[in-house]
This record gives C-alpha cells, structure tokens and sequence, in this order.
C-alpha cells in the first residue's frame, strides 16, 4: 500500500477548498435555523428573590409555623397574577402556569463548605435559604415581554398574600360613623362611642408595646400619641355628652328606654345567678377537696375519672371560684346601676327641652367629625407600621430577565467545526476514490500489455 505525502494532502485540501467551504457554510446556516426553530420553546423568566424577616433563619413563618416556598405557586396567586397581567383572557389555566415554574434554594458557597466540615465531623448541619432561584418556562403563546410581566406579577402576589397571611394587619373600623344614630337613643349612642374608644386605646396600647419607639413618616404620629388623642376625646368630648345626656334624663322615647333597661336587668339577674352558681360549687370541691395522689372527679354520666395532679386541681378550683365570684360581683354593680336609671327615668317627668337634644345632637356630630379624623390618621400610621414592619419581608433582588437554554455561540461553533471536517472527509474522499481510480487504469493497461508480449 503507497503512502500519502503531506505534499499530496496540501494540494487536495487546496483544491477542494471551495468545497470545504461550500459544505461550512450549509453547515452554519442549518445550525441557524435549528438554534432559531429551538429558542422558543427554551425560553425561561429568571429572576431572584430574598426573603427576610425574624424566623426565616430557622425555616419559620411569622407566625411560627414551618415556612413553604411553595406558596409562591400557590393557585390563588397564580389566578391573581393572570387576572393581574390580563393573561387569563389567553386561556392559559393556573396550573399550567404552576407546572412551568421551578423554584430552587440559592446556597451561599461558605454555607456548602461548613455543612461538608462537619458533615466529614460527624455532626448534623441544618441551613434553611432565605434566596431562592424563581425560574418560568415561558408558555409559547406568550412574548418576551408577558413572560416578564407574569412572573413579576407572581412575585408581587405572592408578597401580598404573604403579608396578608402573616404580617397580623389589624385596622381600627369606625362604627359610630357608619352609626345611624338617629335610630338610636342617646344612651345607647353614649354607649357605642364609649366603647369603641375603649376598644382603639387597648389596641394603641398593645401597639405601643409591640413598639413604643415607631413614629409614622407620613402622620408623624406615635401609637402612644394616638392613644393620648382618644382619651382626650373620651374624658373631654364624650364626658360631656354623657353628663348632659345622664343629668338631664335625655331620651327620645322615655317608656321604651325604661323597657330595654329592665330587660338588661333581668338578662344580667341571670347571668349573675349563673357566676354565683359556679362560684359555689367551686368552693365546694375545694372543701371536699383531699391532697391525696390521685383525685377522682365525676363526669357526666357519674363515673370517676382519675387526675394525677391534685394540687393543679386544686388552684383550678379556686381561679374558677375567684373568677366566677369577680364577674358576678360586677353583674351585681350593673344591675344595680339599671335600676337606678329606671327609677330616675321613672321619676322624671315632662319632655326633654328641644335646645337640649339639638345641643346633644351637635356634640355627636363633633364626635363623629373628631372621631372619624383620628381613627384615619390611626390607620395611615398602621399602614406605614406593617410597610416598616413587614414591607421588605420578600424582596426581588433581581430583575426578571429572559433566558435561553440554547447556546446561540456554542451551536454555531458545533456547526462550524461540523462544516470543516465534513469538507474535509469529503475532500479526501474524492481525491482517494481518484487515485485508486488511476491505478486500476494503470494496472489494467500492464495487464494488457504483457498479454500481447506473450501473444
């Protein structure tokens, strides 16, 4: 077998140049096509977010519950993104979407090192993420631009229903404002103002101790000077309601005020029967009451149960005779206070006096106008509480970018390199099938010529 110079290579490869370059160019221009027929359906939404608040460090919720990152594709806040972004007009369904989005923990490099050290220690390392990878495969009837749009849109609802879920959001409701107090005596509105203020100022209080330093940005406001703002309408402007309202006997309808309180009477009468009751048979377990091991207590059907901790039951027996006591004790002051209104309204006579009710009128309405003024200013001030508080509690730290799982570079330089050595083999290819074909010719024409030598 002859051998092939590195001459002869050159010159084959020279004169088939065109050749090589022919079959690298139809190389590059199907790898276009197949990377570009590729892309779509490669196309992915990535962004990044970073959850943080106190707990997640331990893989908990605000409220101590174990913390789900799955939430984040929950069907509630898939349909809310749809319904968001306008996309659910496409026909796409939620958990279509929620199929196509992966959600990976991000772990810092320092992390993996420490868990592999004490790993090879022998020891346990647990690590909870707090960042996490969001990518979507973008729906091919969607663009560039919706599939950004949708996973913003994802991540915004999930920060919504996360807050809502979790951040505890109380808000004060104004009911004497929605109060149709003309409906209503004047007691009863002295009443329902009272104990709304009542109500906002435990709630400012437990505010305060929740975090007495927060002062609003945009009212300006502490949960302590709030709380001072409605005592000041309770001890001032409704004080002053109450005692015009108290010394003058003011009422709309004297006989049915009379009515309503003596049923109040004889609703409370009972109740305070029933504490009483509690109260003393309370105390009677307790005089029967022996520390022993065991306690035997009778359920409802007469058997015995058995306790293993006589001396709880015991200081049970006694909060519950303490507590039944209390309250029936403060029944009997209201029942009390009833039937003293009753004889007053009983004793009084003739009509309330029409410059009396019109200023009784008018105080409710400075009230209502005060009122209604604080407890908005009480809401903007809660509203910059819970975005202090929680509003950074999930955070995107990236913006959401389109990827693709094709490498454009790379299948070009497969198709390039593909194309070369495609030419390169066909080349060759031609060139050997040549010279073997002109040295069967070669070796035809000797076999011929030494027969007729013969001949």
């Amino acid at each position: 077998m002859e051998e092939i110079s590195l001459r002869e290579i050159i010159e084959a490869l020279w004169k088939g140049k065109w050749i090589i370059a022919l079959v690298t160019i139809i190389a590059l221009v199907l790898g276009g096509v197949g990377t570009y027929l590729m892309i779509p359906g490669s196309q992915s939404v990535v962004t990044i977010i970073e959850i943080n608040y106190p707990g997640i460090e331990n893989g908990k919720n605000p409220d101590g519950t174990e913390f789900d990152i799955r939430q984040l594709t929950s069907p509630y806040v898939i349909d809310r993104a749809l319904k968001a972004t306008g996309l659910n007009s496409t026909g796409i369904k939620p958990e279509e979407v929620r199929r196509n989005i992966d959600i990976n923990p991000i772990v810092p490099n320092e992390i993996v090192q420490l868990a592999e050290t004490m790993i090879k220690q022998g020891k346990e390392y647990v690590y909870y993420p707090s960042e996490f990878k969001i990518s979507y495969k973008v729906n091919k009837a969607f663009s560039y631009n919706q599939g950004i749009a949708l996973i913003d849109a994802v991540i915004d609802e999930y920060k919504k229903y996360f807050y809502a879920l979790y951040s505890d959001v109380k808000t004060i409701e104004n009911a004497i404002v929605s109060l149709d107090y003309t409906a209503y005596d004047y007691p009863d509105v002295v009443e329902v103002i009272s104990t709304q203020i009542d109500g906002i100022m435990e709630f400012l209080v437990e505010k305060t101790e929740e975090d007495a330093n927060f002062r609003s940005s945009g009212t300006s406001y502490t949960f302590a000077d709030l709380n001072r703002s409605f005592g000041i309408l309770k001890t001032v402007d409704t004080s002053k309601l109450e005692s015009i309202v108290n010394a003058n006997t003011l009422t709309k309808d004297r006989d049915k005020l009379i009515k309503d309180y003596e049923y109040r009477v004889k609703r409370m009468e009972l109740e305070r029967a029933k504490k009483n009751s509690e109260a003393e048979e309370a105390r009677k377990l307790m005089e029967e009451f022996k520390k022993e091991d065991l306690v035997l207590i009778p359920n409802s059907g007469g058997n015995e149960l058995r306790t293993e901790n006589p001396v709880s039951y015991y200081n049970t027996l006694a909060e519950t005779a303490i507590t039944a006591s209390v309250e029936a004790t403060g029944l009997q002051h209201e029942i009390e206070y009833y039937k003293k209104e009753i004889e007053r309204l009983n004793a009084a006579t003739g009509s309330n006096s029409t410059s009396l009710t019109q200023e009784a009128d008018q105080m409710i309405e400075v009230i209502k106008t005060k009122l209604l003024s604080l407890i908005n200013l009480t809401n903007k001030t809660l509203d910059d509480y819970y975005s202090y508080k929680y509003g950074e509690s999930i955070k995107q730290v990236i913006p959401s970018e389109m990827v693709s799982g094709v490498s454009i570079l790379k299948n070009m330089a497969i198709a390039l390199a593909a194309g070369i050595i495609l030419g390169v083999f066909i080349v060759f290819a031609r060139y050997y099938w040549k010279i073997t074909e002109v040295k069967t010719e070669d070796s035809s024409n000797k076999t011929e010529d030494v027969q007729k030598i013969r001949d």
